[in-house]
């Protein structure tokens, strides 16, 4: 059932360009700077994948990626985030038993 508004409104004019290549240009930077920046979890996503050649292959290439970016600082950001998430993570109210390490599945 349809309703009837009480004003008329206009019609939404259809995304220009500009919107998009800001939208795509956001999305490219975003990405690159996760790639730059985030190579450990890259390649620690391969490592759960399921093995295959593709996936020995991709886990490779994203090892030596992270070791390159550790060499290179491009992963400090990220690694002082982390340490910082860790910090926080740890922090118990007063009383509050400390937190059990979760243990690696399989």
């Amino acid at each position: 059932m349809l309703h009837d508004f009480p004003v008329d409104l206009p019609e939404a004019p259809p995304p220009d360009a500009h919107s998009l290549g800001w939208t795509a240009s956001i999305i490219t930077i975003t990405a690159l700077g996760l790639l730059l920046t985030n190579a450990i979890s890259i390649s620690e996503w391969g490592a759960e994948m399921t093995p295959s050649a593709g996936v020995v292959r991709f886990v490779n290439i994203a090892d030596r990626w992270h070791a390159f970016t550790e060499r290179t600082g491009l992963g400090a950001p990220r690694k002082g985030v982390h340490a910082v998430w860790k910090k926080l993570e740890a922090v118990r109210f007063p009383g509050q038993e400390p937190a059990t390490e979760a243990k690696p599945a399989g």
